[in-house]
């Protein structure tokens, strides 16, 4: 069975995560997917979270909504609570109703989520009247709303429309109408623009902020480009290797970056006010192999900053510079938190790698 965590959970959050530990486990082998995640989400609240491919972004998010591939992967610790409602211990017909009714989803491909044999007006009434008891025609004056919503135009007539119709733009759309149809309580968009030209992301972005403003809905915005998130969530978890390394408001983790791999991704980011000479600066080595069990800090073979304690240790997430007041999870007065031994001065940012004695 799921070992549950010991940590109190706050009746004022609507969502809290302690200690997720997820595990694909396959011909004898594990993949330390998840390891030991835990974050908080408050109604109306937009949380971001950034990390490069590979470091459990999306398989978190899989795991809160017991979508997780069996048998191979499964949820070996920690505990999911919806207003205090454990989701992990749900058997699977009490967890149809929670997603889409309480918790939704839009994923990264609309073309690979949409049925392609299927017409749209065919989807959206089936995701309605699985969860509502209503008629044909409501379900179907409902799918309309959605699409006017979406800024889908002549709704009436594209509902008869099969996905291969639509552009990947419009196709993210419908996806989000269909994941607002039953007005859930938070929306989990897993890189909802990735395959999108500029500036039909920059639309479906407007539309997600636009609509989940409008519900009071919170939001779980996955993405590796740290440009979005800058623009739409309230403070951001940086996740490395299957954990979160770093986290705060969006103003003071871009502003104050502290764990040598949030500085390296947004040194990566390209410039156009001419530091770092206009070039791109990659963070060198590559991820850990997470069939391996982790031992000490995850970031230890690419880090400036490391240390020998660092191989051996792994470090907690603990308040910056020294903080002793309780940690704050959520919401704009957030605690910035950082999992390293050793963290970047703020001086040593614009140069990327450890002044001179510092290690």
């Amino acid at each position: 069975m799921t070992e549950k965590s010991a940590t109190p959970v706050s009746a004022g959050h609507l969502l809290t995560v302690s200690d997720l530990t997820v595990r694909f486990r396959s011909h004898g082998e594990a993949v330390y997917a998840v390891n030991g995640v835990s974050f908080d989400l408050d109604a109306g609240e937009t949380l971001g979270v950034a990390g490069e491919s590979g470091c459990g972004k999306s398989v978190t998010n899989l795991a809160i909504l017991g979508l997780l591939p069996q048998p191979a992967g499964r949820v070996e610790a920690g505990s999911v609570q919806l207003s205090g409602r454990e989701l992990t211990t749900l058997r699977e017909e009490e967890l149809r109703k929670v997603r889409g009714s309480e918790i939704a989803m839009i994923f990264q491909d609309p073309m690979t989520s949409l049925n392609p044999v299927l017409r749209i007006e065919e989807q959206l009434i089936e995701t309605i009247r699985a969860h509502r008891d209503v008629t044909v025609q409501a379900a179907r004056e409902r799918a309309i709303e959605l699409l006017v919503a979406v800024g889908v135009a002549n709704p009436e007539s594209r509902l008869r429309s099969y996905p291969h119709e639509f552009s990947g733009g419009m196709r993210q759309r419908v996806m989000i109408a269909m994941a607002l149809a039953l007005e859930p309580r938070i929306l989990i968009a897993d890189e909802p623009t990735t395959a999108l030209d500029v500036t039909i992301q920059a639309q479906v972005l407007d539309l997600l902020r636009r609509l989940t403003a409008e519900r009071g809905t919170a939001t779980i915005l996955v993405t590796h480009d740290l440009g979005v998130l800058a623009g739409m969530a309230d403070r951001i978890n940086v996740m490395y290797a299957g954990k979160v390394i770093e986290s705060g408001t969006t103003e003071e983790l871009f502003a104050h970056p502290r764990h040598p791999y949030t500085v390296g991704l947004l040194r990566s980011i390209p410039r156009l006010d001419g530091e770092a000479g206009g070039k791109l600066v990659p963070i060198e080595g590559r991820p850990p192999d997470l069939v391996a069990e982790p031992v000490g800090c995850s970031f230890y073979a690419r880090c400036a900053w490391r240390q020998e304690r660092c191989a051996l240790e792994a470090p907690a997430l603990v308040q910056i510079d020294g903080g002793t007041q309780p940690i704050v999870t959520t919401g704009a007065g957030a605690t910035h938190v950082a999992a390293c031994f050793n963290p970047v001065a703020q001086a040593e940012v614009a140069e990327g790698r450890p002044a001179a004695g510092r290690r």
